[in-house]
Order: C-alpha cells, then structure tokens, then sequence
C-alpha cells in the first residue's frame, strides 16, 4: 500500500492546479468547480517509457498522444458537509466516446503534499499511477479519471481517511459527477460515456469497490459500471484486523503504518471511544504520545518510532483480548460498517491478489469474492501463487490492460 514512483525520462510542465492560473466554470455547474489545462504526452513519449521501464510489450499498444487536466470539484467531507476536492483527468487526443470512461483510483501516498492532479504536471520522477492512466488513455483513445481522495490535492488541509469507504466511494462518484458537467460544456463538447470501468490497487482496490459500490447504490445517475478490477485491498477490515493482531511475528514499521493509520481514522471518522491509553501498551503509548499520537501518512515509519513490531506487544493486552475473544463490540462494528464484504455488486468484479502478501493480507480478497459468489454474483479472481504485495502488481496490470483490450475488441 505504498506509492510507487517510475523515473522515466520525459518532461511534464510543472505546474499545479492553482486558483491563480484557472478560468471559472459557469455558475450553473452542482459540482465542478474549475480547470486547468495541463501538458501533452506524445504516444513516441509513452512508448519510449514503456520500452526503457521494461513494459515493451505494450508500447505498440499507444494509440495517441493524452491531454492531461487539473480538476476541482466539490463533494463532501464529512457527510453533509461540503468540501472542494481534486483529481487529474487524462483525454486521449483520438477520444473514442464509445469507450467506457475510466476510473483508476491510486494506492496509498504516505505524503499529503503528493496527489495526482499535482504530479501529473510537475517533472520527474512520475507516479506509477500516472504512468499506467496516460499508457492507458492513449492505448484505449479514452477518457480517465484518477481521483485524489480528501486529504490529497486542494483538500490536504484535511486529514486524509484512509481506506474510508463512504468518503472514497462519495468523492470518486462526485468526480464523475464533475467530469460529466465538464464534458457537457459547449467550448469543450465531449460526449459523455455513462457506462465506467473501475480499477485500483491496494488501496486503489478498496477505493474501486466502495465506488462501485456507490454508484450501484445512485441508479438515479444514469451511470453503469462495465467491470470493475481491484487489487489487493483490505476489503475485510474485521478478519483483518483480527489476522494482525494474532500475528507472532515483527509486523514492521511500514505495515504498523498503514494498519494504525487506520486506527486514527476510526477514532476521527467513527468516533471510536477506547482511549489511546487503552489501546497501546504503556511503553508505546508514551512513544505515539511523545508525537501527539499523528498516526496518518505513514508517521509512525518517517519518525523511525521505536515502537514494539509484534502485535500483541504493542497493544493493550485488554484491546487484543476485545479483538480477538469478540468482546469489543464498538471496534468490530466499525469494522464491519467499514468493510465491503457484505457488497453485492450488480456488474462483473474481478478480484487480483498475492497469495503470500504480508501487507494487505489475503484473507481480505478471499473474504469477499467467497461471499461475492456465494450470492451468484458476476465475480472472478486471479491469483498470484507466492506473490506479496509488490510482485503482485505486474498480474494486476495485465489483468487491467487484458479486460481494457477485450472491451476495445468489442467495439470494433
């Protein structure tokens, strides 16, 4: 659940999605709120990248050059209350509106100061996820969202929820929302393409199914998804809670981060009423003390913390006890509100996972697509047989790129 950066050698213009430089959207608009125009990747551009990261055999995939934007766009955070939000949208420059509009939701950056709205305009290095969005819309000549998340972009003044269902699942369909109103302007007159495809990895993956999820639960939209593809997410947040907290072994200060970032998030978002000092041991709780217990954005692994690594050392005996024994009814309805397990989707969702991934635990895509199918749902899954969490990644994108080829097909 980290973010991944691709060093290749082509220069964007740097440039961030500032009020000063924008021109303001008509009054009329419920969601977007203003533009601004970004660079030019060529297709010989993407195709040199392709080939010199070791991605050849896609470079004859590239179709067209990609324009990329700015985006800002309003939604809500808390529920009720309203808020700007950003992302980056990428057009391919031989648009095909026929082509289903495209939503990749990224992984998890451990810097609020990064957001692809920002990085899909500033020089190197470039984001894995703007990489794969640009190669994407130029090979399929189609339209891409990459949503930000609250917390990222124009909102990174807020805190940033992570893996927050209702709020990844409002803000991407908002985005959506905003990118129809742009496409519907007389100076821009781009067709709108109401069906989606939805993708994502680690907490993209998440992120692809709490959309999914709030675009079937909106059928008033008009809105369709074709396919969604998530990979290793924590769709499962009880099961995996309960799979950390039994581990016996060091979990490390990088999976501690994203695992207690959570935790902050159910304490801001869920009010969750256990105090600090009821959850960590007394040793580390003096430790997540001493920094004002800032758990977000990977803290606990940029200030080195010298907290205990195993589980069960590091937390209360008393909160392992609740987790584990089922007695601590607060935190496991949190968790259960907050998981997607008990989705049933209404479109096809592929599922792709790392059978040995010690981030994201299997146990979370297992749960799901075990539940998924069991209700007759249109679920597939592939598997990476001893893939963790990073050599799982190539399987995902040719997953990715193989149902985005198949849906090219298609039209043709």
């Amino acid at each position: 659940m980290k973010k991944l950066l691709i060093p290749f050698l082509l220069l964007l213009a740097a440039a961030g999605c500032t009020k000063e430089a924008t021109e303001q959207q008509p009054v009329q608009n419920d969601y977007l709120v203003r533009t601004e125009a970004g660079s030019i990747m060529t297709k010989e551009m993407l195709k040199f990248a392709l080939s010199s990261q070791g991605y050849g055999q896609y470079a004859q995939l590239m179709q067209s050059d990609v324009r990329s934007l700015c985006v800002v766009y309003a939604t809500e955070y808390p529920k009720g209350n309203k808020i700007s939000a950003s992302g980056a949208l990428l057009v391919s420059e031989s648009y095909n509106p026929r082509f289903p509009l495209v939503v990749l939701n990224h992984s998890t950056y451990g810097d609020r100061n990064s957001a692809p709205s920002k990085d899909v305009k500033n020089p190197l290095p470039a984001l894995m996820d703007i990489f794969l969005g640009m190669a994407i819309a130029s090979a399929f000549n189609c339209a891409l969202l990459l949503p930000d998340y609250i917390g990222y972009g124009e909102s990174q003044s807020v805190t940033h929820p992570y893996m927050h269902g209702e709020s990844l699942g409002q803000a991407g369909l908002d985005f959506i929302r905003a990118f129809r109103e742009y496409a519907a302007d007389p100076t821009v007159a781009l067709p709108f393409n109401s069906h989606v495809f939805i993708t994502g990895y680690s907490e993209g993956g998440y992120a692809a199914v709490a959309l999914h999820k709030a675009i079937d639960n909106h059928p008033a939209e008009g809105l369709k998804v074709h396919k969604s593809v998530a990979g290793a997410g924590a769709y499962d947040l009880e099961a995996f809670s309960k799979e950390v907290i039994a581990n016996p072994q060091p979990l490390g200060l990088r999976m501690l981060s994203s695992y207690l970032w959570v935790l902050e998030m159910y304490k801001n978002d869920f009010r969750y009423s256990k105090a600090y000092a009821d959850i960590f041991s007394e040793a580390d709780n003096a430790l997540l003390q001493s920094i004002g217990y800032d758990l977000a954005y990977h803290s606990i692994e940029t200030n080195k913390l010298p907290i205990h690594e195993v589980a069960t050392e590091l937390f209360h005996p008393n909160f392992v006890s609740g987790i584990l024994n089922e007695t601590d009814d607060e935190f496991l309805r949190i968790s259960r509100e907050n998981s997607l397990v008990d989705f049933t989707p209404k479109d096809s969702l592929i599922f792709v996972w790392g059978d040995a991934d010690r981030w994201v635990y299997p146990v979370n895509s297992e749960n799901i697509y075990n539940a998924m199918r069991s209700k007759g749902c249109k679920v597939a899954s592939f598997v990476q047989p001893g893939g963790d969490h990073n050599t799982t990644l190539p399987l995902y994108v040719e997953i990715v790129l193989g149902r985005l080829q198949a849906m090219d097909d298609e039209l043709r």
